[in-house]
């Protein structure tokens, strides 16, 4: 297998300083490396049809909500962006005639967004050729290896992201929880082990997670006898039993949803 500039550098570190774990860069300075090379080659057609990566970002989201009218908070939400940036983007935008600003109906605070003539136009003059080299960019994978690439990548993607309460979790069983990366962090935090799993970061008292025992704080490692480090993860256990295995501080515990504490 032919090897790419990260594969020497963890050779190299292997030779100067054999007592590090350098592993995690196998994955980090790769994903780094991969996505500078990606932006350049797509940011590089975006620019022909005088448009940015991040503003066609925009231009791209409203398309795909397919709404008149989207909020600004809703846009900087689906963006994944502060609302900060948001603004800024939607200043050049506008300057240019791609986007439009308005008050809500009824609510004079809130600012809706809205696609221009032009700005739709720009998007469809280069989404194609957009597409066309992004597929391109992808074709050292054949379609087998895209689809588990994309697999993995949206489970490290989940156990990094900090999304809103998952609201099937909150309304099936009373429990809402925080990534894995916030659960090593929160652990480190109070001296415990960091260990990897979903930390529980709400209870609702009336629901069967509280009823089984389950606590604000808890880790769950796992569920149904399956590894748990994303919330899609527990709920996808869940579908086939109830039973948890959960580290308290430093104790580990069985809590069935069902019936409690083992």
């Amino acid at each position: 297998m032919a090897q790419d500039g990260v594969a020497r550098v963890i050779a190299s570190w292997g030779r100067s300083r054999p007592d590090l774990d350098v592993s995690p860069i196998a994955v980090i300075a790769r994903v780094n490396r991969i996505a500078r090379e990606l932006q350049v080659r797509q940011d590089a057609v975006l620019n022909r049809y005088g448009v940015r990566g991040a503003d066609f970002a925009v231009l791209a989201t409203l398309i795909r909500l397919g709404e008149s009218e989207v909020s600004q908070v809703d846009l900087a939400r689906e963006l994944n962006l502060s609302a900060g940036t948001v603004s800024l983007r939607l200043d050049r935008l506008g300057r240019e005639a791609l986007v439009a600003r308005k008050a809500a109906a009824g609510d004079q605070r809130r600012t809706t967004i809205e696609l221009t003539a032009a700005g739709r136009e720009l998007f469809e003059a280069c989404v194609a050729e957009h597409l066309q080299v992004s597929d391109e960019l992808l074709a050292g994978l054949d379609p087998a290896e895209r689809e588990s690439l994309g697999e993995l990548l949206g489970k490290l993607l989940g156990s990094l992201e900090e999304p809103g309460p998952d609201e099937r979790l909150a309304t099936d069983f009373g429990l809402v929880v925080a990534a894995a990366a916030t659960a090593m962090r929160v652990r480190r935090e109070a001296g415990l082990p960091p260990l990897p799993g979903v930390i529980v970061r709400h209870v609702d008292p009336r629901g069967p997670a509280a009823a089984a025992g389950l606590r604000e704080g808890d880790l769950i490692t796992g569920a149904a006898g399956r590894l748990v480090r994303t919330a899609a993860d527990l709920r996808e256990a869940l579908r086939g039993g109830r039973g948890l295995e959960v580290v308290r501080g430093v104790e580990e515990l069985k809590i069935d949803l069902e019936g409690g504490t083992r």
